[in-house]
């Protein structure tokens, strides 16, 4: 019975969280949460055509038994430090937005956006 109840919590959470986040970056910036809900969807339609057909892989780095993989929130994290280094600290709203969604979509949408260092299964060549 407790399993239950963490889990209408998540659910519930689930659905109020994006709201409260969407309102709060549109009260600091409208193109920060244009952004934010233009990546989140558009991440959201990339991944049901081309990743769930198979189009395009997934992406994990080999290193013997071990492989890391590097999931999207991951990816939007390193684009929007290179971004800010390269720019010297300083970083367009709508920019922040989009890749926000972006990262938002792997951590809201998926249950295994924290794992990242994963067991190889394959066996390793001598």
């Amino acid at each position: 019975m407790p399993e239950n109840i963490s889990e209408n919590k998540k659910t519930k959470a689930k659905k109020v969280l994006p709201a409260i986040v969407l309102v709060s970056s549109f009260y600091y910036s409208f193109l920060l949460a244009l952004g934010l809900f233009i990546g989140y969807l558009g991440c959201k339609v990339y991944y049901k055509v081309f990743v769930e057909t198979g189009k395009v892989d997934k992406i994990y780095i080999d290193f013997g038994k071990w492989k890391v993989h590097f999931h999207h929130w991951i990816m939007g994290a390193i684009v929007l430090l290179v971004v800010w280094i390269i720019d010297w600290l300083y970083l367009p709203r709508f920019f922040v937005g989009i890749v926000g969604g972006v990262i938002a979509h792997d951590i809201y949408d998926f249950n295994d956006w924290y794992k990242v260092l994963l067991r190889n299964n394959k066996p390793v060549e001598k």
